[in-house]
């Protein structure tokens, strides 16, 4: 045919020559030989040719010069290996032999290198596979061929297709599933929508197995010109209805994955069947009773004990939205409405043997409120929802006090208290849903702990319903004050922060308020490098009380992440950004694969800001700091409460993430980092996990004696057997690689029961049998079981 006519005038240069003896380790002379032996035509040499080509260095490259030529070889290996006979020369259709000494020698060495290829592969799969991957793809098994290979990667890739080609239909069949659980694999369909057409009844509600309101989600189309553009629905935020076309390709590149915009799960949501719950018909009328025979502020519908069994990590998420109700949910949930109903709830579940959770926003990332597992603790389980109690009891503007119910979130007092011209400087990422109790009980730090402090420095009293009943607050001769300072033994606020509730439930609390702020800035800087980056921080620390409220220092991932986020610019737009970005990188300062980024926020009088904002140029300077502007601090500062919601979408694409945090020495800051990464990444490798993880991190407190550091860790989990476990491992083993090179079990996430394994390791057995001492004390029926923390090695008597 026309490709054979075409191949009897191939002509080989001295340059294919020099590249196939590199490429087969052979003298010229033997391919000089055979070619001649087989009619190959040489490539005269022309009169202007000064010199020959360089051979190339690379394997592949020497190998695709040797290709030129490679075809001559085919007929002699279409009986031994007719695949790659085929490979080599389609049109080889006969069986050749040869008495050629050259010939054979260089035939041998194909085989050789052929034969090595499929070992390869072979092992690849087997290993692939005694991890609990019976089908992997292509992609999958290119993944974890060595890194220093002696046989081009092209012929490897070549093998995996003959590979995958030879085991047929079965292979093709199972290698497309999408699935979830092991041999099995189970189809990605089994994953929950995220939103229900009630959306359009209530947009304030929140969603049910995803972050934040119903209204609020990310949506990925295609555009008219092809690319896969993400979209935000509704407008609470400000990246809410802009296109984002770079997001979809960024996660694509950095996962090795290729994202299918049709391939969304949207299946039916209603079919999540918990267990009949424990209390008796008696047992709901006594609830009635307390809660003033209002039938609509006690539940046991199935949605409702599953969003008060669960919090937000992503074992929580993931078991809603599949379905899976293999862990012990409430048996009710109830809604008190004032710490009367509290009193006379706790004494009622007291004297019936019941336990209470108390139950804030539900964003913890704990596990605690989850329920204890009926083997630990069989006693019927009542989840006590604090919301109705979300009044301000009185407001002491001269001394800076307010007394507010604990059932409050964080966005309700917020607004509240801007009407009236303060602000409470307590703003974490999750306050438009966690309540002022949740805080409380969890230790919680906000964005703007430099100004206002964190919540042990905004909270000056609690009032909280003990285990008995008892309403446990400080005493006062006068009402609506607040000491600044006590000392007159050990306090209850201490007592409560970081409790989990497990010393009772927080009914309210005396909270100091500030008048809002005259100026309110933003600010960011570039920086050369993470080291570079953290210098900056770390003298912005030592500002003192002249720290702009909120610092943050993104890493160089999370800020390539970040510039995905962004909307398509107008040209106008698009030509500055390139100006600004030139002069940054060819001044030798910036490069795009290490530049990291500063977000900055100002907040105060308008003296004040500006003395901040000198300062911190000045500071910049000195560290080789770019200013990026106003635009790009404060769009970093917004971001923070849009991107809760990337992880939910991720998932409808088999992408699985989470965060996690810690407070690190700032001489133990790179190590702990570094070390993070580099365990997670090892960890992935160990699994032969398809698709290549991705983890970034971002400073996001500074103190004097270290900082705070969150930690993101996605990845794809198309394929994997059990994910959410899988992933859970490899976070469980960088949360210990945290501890082991000197980081904090938490900063302000608390430690619930996801962590409770690791409090032997920085609690002493002292300690421990203390604080459950006190805990016996103050709650001698353990009314609240919820067994968080060090409560978790509660024995059986304290039930």
């Amino acid at each position: 045919g026309i490709q054979s006519r075409h191949q009897t005038r191939v002509m080989v240069s001295d340059f294919h020559i020099t590249a196939a003896s590199l490429a087969l380790d052979l003298p010229e002379d033997v391919f000089i030989e055979a070619l001649s032996e087989l009619g190959v035509l040489r490539w005269p040499i022309m009169a202007y040719q000064s010199e020959q080509l360089p051979a190339p260095n690379a394997l592949d490259m020497q190998w695709a010069a040797m290709l030129h030529f490679g075809h001559v070889f085919a007929p002699f290996i279409s009986s031994s290996h007719p695949n790659w006979s085929r490979w080599l020369s389609p049109s080889a259709l006969c069986n050749k032999d040869t008495q050629n000494q050259a010939v054979s020698r260089i035939v041998a060495k194909l085989v050789q290198f052929f034969e090595a290829s499929e070992r390869a592969v072979d092992e690849v799969i087997q290993q692939i596979q005694l991890q609990g991957f019976q089908y992997p793809d292509e992609k999958h098994i290119a993944q974890y061929f060595p890194d220093r290979s002696m046989i081009p990667t092209f012929l490897l890739n070549i093998a995996i297709q003959m590979k995958m080609s030879a085991l047929g239909d079965v292979v093709e069949l199972n290698a497309t599933r999408r699935g979830f659980s092991g041999k099995t694999q189970r189809s990605l369909t089994g994953v929950k929508p995220l939103f229900h057409s009630e959306v359009r009844e209530n947009p304030e509600a929140e969603a049910f197995g995803a972050w934040g309101y119903r209204d609020s989600y990310f949506v990925l189309n295609v555009s008219s010109k092809g690319s896969k553009d993400v979209t935000m629905k509704g407008s609470r935020y400000s990246i809410s209805g802009k296109r984002l076309p770079r997001l979809a390709p960024f996660v694509e590149e950095e996962l090795n994955v290729k994202i299918n915009p049709s391939d969304l799960t949207f299946p039916t949501c209603e079919n999540l069947i918990l267990p009949v719950p424990d209390l008796t018909k008696e047992d709901v009328s006594k609830l009635l009773v307390v809660l003033g025979s209002d039938g609509k502020r006690l539940s046991a519908k199935t949605t409702d004990r599953a969003r008060h069994g669960t919090g937000h990590t992503q074992e929580d998420m993931f078991d809603l939205r599949s379905g899976n109700a293999s862990i012990r949910h409430p048996d009710v949930v109830v809604w008190p409405r004032d710490e009367s109903e509290l009193q006379d709830l706790v004494s009622l579940a007291s004297s019936n043997d019941w336990c209470l959770i108390p139950f804030g926003g539900g964003t913890n990332v704990t596990h605690s409120t989850r329920c204890p597992e009926r083997w630990i603790d069989p006693r019927p389980m009542i989840s006590v929802d604090m919301k109705l109690m979300s009044r301000v009891l009185w407001i002491n503007e001269e001394d800076g006090l307010a007394h507010v119910e604990a059932g409050i979130t964080g966005l309700q007092l917020v607004q509240h208290m801007a009407k009236l011209g303060f602000t409470i400087g307590h703003e974490p990422d999750s306050y438009e849903f966690s309540t002022l109790g949740g805080w409380i009980a969890t230790k919680a730090s906000g964005m703007k702990q430099n100004k206002y402090g964190n919540i042990e420095d905004i909270v000056k009293e609690v009032t909280v319903i003990g285990g008995n009943g008892t309403i446990m607050s400080q005493k006062h001769a006068m009402d609506k004050v607040s000491f600044g300072r006590v000392s007159s033994g050990v306090d209850l606020k201490s007592l409560m922060l970081g409790s989990e509730g497990c010393f009772g439930i927080i009914a309210s609390a005396v909270i100091k308020i500030w008048p809002i702020a005259e100026s309110t800035l933003h600010e960011s800087v570039l920086l050369s490098d993470f080291d570079a980056g953290v210098r900056f921080i770390k003298d912005v620390s030592k500002l003192r009380i002249m720290k702009p409220a909120s610092v943050r220092l993104l890493d160089n991932d999370q800020f390539r992440l970040g510039q995905a986020l962004k909307e398509e610019p107008s040209r106008y737009e698009a030509i500055c950004t390139f100006a600004s970005k030139q002069i940054g990188y060819y001044s030798g300062k910036l490069s795009e694969s290490s530049v990291v980024c500063a977000t900055i926020m100002f907040e105060g009088s308008h003296a004040e800001v500006q003395l901040q904002k000198h300062a911190l140029r000045e500071i910049a300077s000195s560290h080789g700091g770019v200013l990026a502007g106003s635009r790009v601090g404060k769009a970093g500062y917004d971001l923070t409460f849009a991107i809760a919601y990337l992880r939910d979408f991720a998932l409808n694409y088999g992408i699985l993430g989470e965060s996690f945090e810690t407070f690190v020495p700032w001489s133990r800051l790179r190590r702990v980092v570094e070390a993070t990464k580099r365990k997670i990444y090892n960890e992935h490798k160990q699994r032969a996990l398809p698709g290549v993880p991705f983890v970034c991190c971002r400073v996001t407190q500074l103190y004097d004696e270290g900082v705070c550091v969150y930690f993101y860790f996605c990845m794809t989990i198309v394929g994997v057997p059990e994910p959410s476990r899988v992933f859970a491992e490899i976070e469980t083993c960088a949360r210990q690689e945290i501890l082991n090179n000197g980081g904090s079990l938490s900063h302000h996430h608390g430690v619930g029961k996801l962590r409770s394994s690791f409090v032997d390791q920085v609690h002493s057995q002292g300690y421990i049998k203390s604080i459950v001492a006190v805990k016996k004390a103050l709650d001698p029926n353990n009314v609240f079981g919820a067994r968080n923390g060090a409560f978790s090695q509660l024995n059986d008597d304290a039930t």
